[in-house]
């Protein structure tokens, strides 16, 4: 079987405190995934543990 290919994806995602919506931060950053999917599910998991939720995302292949 072959492995996934990971790539690296570039990303600028607007995050809003769960707690006080009206404060918003853009975040931008890299990362390594085999997928958009996984890429976009790391983002958000990350964004979740902070306390923010990601309400917009542009991903990029770097």
């Amino acid at each position: 079987m072959p492995s996934k290919k990971t790539e690296t994806y570039t990303y600028t995602a607007l995050v809003g405190d769960q707690e006080n919506y009206p404060d918003t931060y853009s975040v931008t950053g890299a990362l390594a995934a085999s997928s958009r999917k996984e890429a976009m599910d790391k983002i958000d998991a990350s964004a979740r543990s902070r306390g923010y939720e990601v309400l917009d995302l542009d991903l990029r292949k770097a």
